[in-house]
């Protein structure tokens, strides 16, 4: 097996597939897997997360609240991590994110989900797989709670292109 790259800083980018946690002896690290590899960084998957959402403006509260009101008050929603041309990279969690056995997988990279036994195999676009111990019901409804959230972006974006149904009326006019 190859050797894989170490670092100690990581930011999510639209190669960024999965941020699956590995524990050696009391250390907590990530495997990140990306489109066209994987390396391991010494943090936690969610400080990746957190400080990702940092990098790009916003914040790992604000992007969890922000999905919470497109989805309704639910528990591990998925989150948009940043966006680009209009186009989110939304990360879903398999567990509560702050468990230190969540792995967040990027919903874009997601080709399909196979149950298995008491889990789940994930089938990524990059022609790897991974068993995962959440079962493929919740993988399911992780994934389908992220398309919504996509659609409801989308949406929104769209709404920033209309004319105001105000029918040009402009409330910071002067009478």
């Amino acid at each position: 097996m190859k050797r894989q790259k170490q670092t100690s800083n990581y930011i999510i980018s639209f190669d960024t597939f999965m941020l699956q946690p590995i524990v050696t002896g009391n250390t907590l690290s990530t495997l990140v897997v990306e489109r066209n590899g994987e390396l391991r960084v010494s943090k936690k998957p969610i400080h990746i997360v957190k400080s990702s959402c940092d990098y790009y403006g916003g914040s790992l509260r604000g992007s969890t609240n922000a999905a919470k009101l497109a989805l309704g008050n639910r528990h591990k929603t998925p989150i948009i991590v940043a966006h680009d041309f209009g186009i989110p990279y939304i990360f879903l969690p398999t567990m509560s994110p702050n468990s230190e056995h969540n792995t967040w997988i990027s919903y874009n990279a997601i080709d399909h989900i196979v149950p298995d036994n008491m889990g789940s195999i994930i089938f990524l676009e990059n022609n790897r797989t991974f068993k995962l111990n959440v079962s493929a019901t919740t993988m399911y409804r992780q994934f389908s709670f992220a398309k919504l959230l996509e659609k409801n972006f989308l949406h929104k974006q769209r709404q920033l292109n209309r004319p105001s149904s105000f029918g040009g009326f402009n409330q910071f006019e002067e009478e």
